[in-house]
């Protein structure tokens, strides 16, 4: 949700409980995730978001799941 500019992704189950800051593309990048939505497709939106190419946009997604894992927001 956006607060102040401010992102913020809440999840009450799992491992983790708590709040994260996002930016503005990982935000993004996370709420098309919830659309259950494949890497190419997050991609594509992105791109036509912020007029960034591909390679660019995949490299992000990648960077925001990675980061995501990591604290356990999300799970495989």
């Amino acid at each position: 949700s956006e607060a102040n500019g401010e992102y913020v992704a809440v999840n009450m189950g799992g491992s983790f409980n708590g709040m994260i800051k996002l930016n503005e593309t990982a935000a993004f990048i996370a709420e098309a995730m919830q659309e259950d939505t494949t890497v190419e497709e997050i991609a594509k939106k992105l791109c036509a978001e912020y007029e960034i190419d591909e390679a660019t946009a995949v490299q992000s997604i990648e960077a925001v799941v990675e980061k995501l894992r990591e604290i356990g927001f999300i799970e495989e």
